[in-house]
């Protein structure tokens, strides 16, 4: 039997990018999630000729998902979690194009850019209004906002933050889908949770399938402490113990030692009949975190000499020459 809500991830660290951009679709509505994708410095390297590729196929998938999708929903605004409306050949693969073909026509159900946001984020909140209130069906704030299509409920939570309580990284809006009784809830960048109410906010409502973003462990001790990712693995055993199927990803997958790390999490999990996966992996395939591996990526398949040289180029010149791939 086909679930009530069908799942798809297009855009993860999973799946070689960072992004967790997904396709929820039920009988009623299809529901494109954080519609973005990016890439980032890692290792003093630039992003190998293999995660340029596996960027492109991503930004093939959610044109092609946006082709479906009545409604695009926006948790807040980093740039993997969103496809702004400027070219950037190096980080992002966008085009103005390609938010068009995106957004147009859609009911943008997007977090608000004036409240609960850190500066950067109201700037680039209040740019990508401007940019597509023109080209979209509809553009609403969705804080602690339900919206019903048919038999489908979906379900804003009002913003919680983006990691730790007084992060300088801002809020989210995590968002529920339901139908048919089945209920599936997508919380990007809470990093674990760390925060207790975001905790408690999981569990009571029981989703079926819950979509996380994990905690930057790669950051261990350069920006975040052992408390912070003490917390996080605490609290995602007692999440796991609970939701059947925890769909883990995001920021964790940047860390070569992801899998050791949800190691226990998921013996917690199977103890009590539940899966903790990767959005890949909900998807049947095998992990590919790129990001993670940039530096074997560069000794087992070294770039071009064309590659190099443009990856040698000040940031300036860079921005209007796209990688020779």
């Amino acid at each position: 039997m086909l679930p009530a809500v069908r799942v798809t991830p297009l855009a993860y660290e999973s799946l070689g990018v960072r992004g967790m951009c997904t396709l929820l679709e039920t009988k009623e509505v299809g529901i494109l999630a954080d519609a973005g994708v990016a890439m980032g410095p890692r290792f003093r390297l630039m992003p190998h000729p293999i995660e340029y590729k596996a960027r492109a196929k991503a930004r093939e998938k959610i044109e092609a998902a946006a082709g479906t999708a009545k409604v695009t929903t926006i948790s807040h605004y980093h740039n993997d979690h969103h496809t702004p409306n400027f070219e950037d050949p190096v980080w992002l693969g966008s085009t103005p194009e390609n938010a068009e073909r995106i957004y147009r026509n859609k009911i943008i159900l997007a977090k608000d850019y004036r409240s609960k946001i850190n500066v950067a984020q109201r700037r680039r909140g209040w740019l990508f209004k401007q940019s597509v209130e023109e080209i979209a069906k509809e553009f609403e704030i969705a804080d602690g906002q339900t919206y019903t299509y048919g038999r489908t409920t979906v379900q804003f939570w009002s913003p919680v933050p983006h990691g730790e309580s007084d992060s300088e990284l801002g809020w989210v809006i995590p968002f529920s889908v339901e139908s048919k009784g089945e209920k599936v809830l997508y919380a990007p960048d809470v990093q674990g949770p760390v925060v207790e109410e975001t905790v408690q906010l999981i569990l009571k409502e029981k989703p079926d399938t819950l979509i996380i973003g994990g905690p930057p462990t790669y950051l261990q001790g350069f920006k975040v402490g052992d408390e912070f990712i003490n917390a996080a693995r605490h609290n995602m055993k007692r999440i796991a113990e609970k939701i059947p199927i925890f769909v883990v990803d995001h920021h964790l997958l940047r860390d070569p030692m992801w899998s050791k790390f949800l190691d226990p999490i998921r013996e917690v999990a199977a103890k009590a009949g539940n899966k903790v996966i990767t959005a890949a992996e909900l998807l049947g395939e095998n992990p590919a975190p790129l990001e993670g591996e940039r530096k074997k990526l560069y000794e087992s398949e070294v770039p071009s000499k064309e590659f190099l040289k443009w990856a040698k180029l000040p940031k300036e010149k860079q921005k209007g020459v796209p990688p020779p791939l």
